[in-house]
């Protein structure tokens, strides 16, 4: 090996590492790959891919465009240009998918929706797919007269969810995050979440039934080392308000997010987020850090 290619080979890492870089999960990175030609990695001698720092820019750039609408299959051109203008009026096609994906729900077919679900998270990270698909979606459903198309939905995201967690591979050295909810609290709002940390390297449980915020306390007091969200909306009894400042005061792996921690003033050493995408930027921030 030449001293060029030894320094060169100082400075790469493997695409796990991209992936903790960049907090998008290997299975996407390989489509963006091989279906779209927008990263070329290096190889060793087994084949195996390396990547650089350029790399977590060009992966960056990815994130910047498709947040910004662009679809997938017109980014490869402007990540070689140099003027950021036309970046910026890249667009808004996420409409249409939103269209798409509501049509498909509207179909109540689970061979349907799988594969649209699969096909949104498969090529755009779970942040993008939560800000430009699925949230647009969910709001547009939960302002119909019926609520059957939201509780299909929320079912078959519930499903999704579980079969990707379940389909990562398997690290016993990551960190470890339980997710529960209590009563009258959207479940898809955390099963968004879920996969954003588990692209994010931690290996998620949900506790798919809603829980009381007792039951939350003595699920969690039987395990150690594993941090809990308890997500929950609406308001608590006063007594529940005051069990949950002692339960947060005395366990800093335990955070509490929704509506009813934040009207019952709960206080304690660990923040007490409003919404799931402020916990969930906290939690990301520690696993990166």
């Amino acid at each position: 090996m030449s001293e060029e290619t030894a320094a060169d080979r100082e400075n790469v890492f493997p695409i796990r590492d991209l992936s903790a870089k960049t907090s998008v999960n290997t299975v996407t990175l390989r489509a963006w790959e091989r279906r779209y030609g927008l990263l070329k990695p290096q190889r060793t001698s087994k084949g195996h891919r390396l990547y650089s720092e350029a790399d977590v820019a060009t992966v960056e750039k990815i994130l910047s465009l498709v947040s910004r609408g662009v679809p997938l299959t017109k980014v490869k051109p402007l990540l070689s240009e140099q003027s950021s203008a036309e970046v910026m009026t890249g667009g808004n096609d996420w409409s249409a998918s939103v269209d798409k994906l509501i049509a498909t729900i509207g179909a109540f077919s689970a061979s349907r929706i799988e594969p649209v679900i699969d096909e949104f998270f498969l090529n755009y990270p779970a942040n993008v797919c939560r800000e430009q698909l699925v949230e647009p979606a969910f709001e547009r459903l939960t302002n119909l007269p019926s609520k059957a198309s939201l509780l299909f939905a929320e079912s078959e995201l519930l499903r999704y969810t579980l079969f990707r967690l379940n389909f990562t591979v398997r690290n016993d050295q990551r960190p470890v995050i339980c997710l529960m909810y209590g009563p009258n609290t959207p479940i898809w709002r955390l099963c968004l979440m879920a996969m954003e940390l588990s692209d994010a390297n931690y290996k998620v449980e949900i506790i798919s039934q809603e829980v009381t915020l007792n039951d939350c306390l003595e699920l969690t007091g039987q395990r150690t080392n594993v941090t809990t969200v308890f997500y929950q909306d609406g308001v608590w009894r006063k007594d529940e308000g005051e069990v949950a400042s002692v339960a947060i005061a005395q366990n800093n792996q335990f955070f509490l997010c929704g509506t009813a921690a934040i009207l019952a003033a709960v206080k304690g050493e660990n923040p007490v987020f409003s919404d799931l995408n402020h916990c969930t930027s906290f939690l990301l921030k520690g696993v990166n850090s």
